[in-house]
């Protein structure tokens, strides 16, 4: 015989978390379980998933994700398990600024952005969640940069981002100027991100 699975942890594995008090009328409306039981069939867990996914969908509680998935979303909106569950953000908020950035940057018909400062990790990641589809040029804020390599890089890029806050010395951010650069002093990626959607889009004050 199957051993039966507790529905909490079913809800779980599932990506949502409690309160599962919608969840289980749910269930209980189509049928495949009572309330009171805290355990069902293994052999009725892919109808369950199906159900909850068609009526449901797993959020987490930055405000930002609450908005997104009310915007547009026809399913009830529940707790997710944990953040990585999360059906807007996927546990990682750097990802989806990033996103955002480069949907930007397409509709702007941009594809060249130079990042000047950031720590070692922090431009890996950037450069990871860009995943090739921006062209990036990331330069280190600590190293020896001349004159003529900044100009290079200002004439090949759409739009330069000055990182402050980060790993950036004056000797080297002060080689970058022009109409197209973008100052800010904050170390988020998601800051980042959000500056080069301003700096596209016509937002900065």
């Amino acid at each position: 015989m199957t051993k039966a699975v507790g529905k909490a942890k079913l809800f779980a594995r599932l990506g949502y978390g409690p309160p599962y008090e919608e969840l289980e009328r749910a269930l209980a409306e189509a049928g495949l379980s009572r309330p009171a039981r805290g355990a069902i069939s293994p052999r009725k867990a892919e109808r369950v998933e199906a159900l909850l996914a068609s009526r449901f969908v797993a959020v987490c509680p930055r405000g930002d994700c609450q908005a997104d998935a009310a915007d547009g979303e026809d399913r009830r909106i529940v707790p997710a398990a944990t953040q990585a569950d999360c059906a807007v953000c996927g546990g990682s908020a750097n990802a989806r600024a990033v996103d955002g950035m480069v949907a930007a940057w397409r509709r702007a018909d941009l594809g060249r952005l130079c990042v000047v400062g950031g720590s070692p990790n922090a431009r890996t990641e950037l450069e990871a969640l860009v995943d090739g589809r921006l062209d990036l040029r990331l330069i280190d804020g600590t190293a020896n940069r001349n004159a003529g390599q900044a100009a290079a890089d200002l004439a090949w890029a759409d739009r330069v981002a000055i990182w402050g806050g980060t790993q950036l010395d004056h000797h080297v951010s002060n080689k970058y100027r022009g109409p197209h650069v973008v100052q800010f002093a904050k170390r988020s990626i998601g800051v980042l991100a959000r500056e080069m959607v301003r700096a596209v889009e016509g937002e900065r004050s």
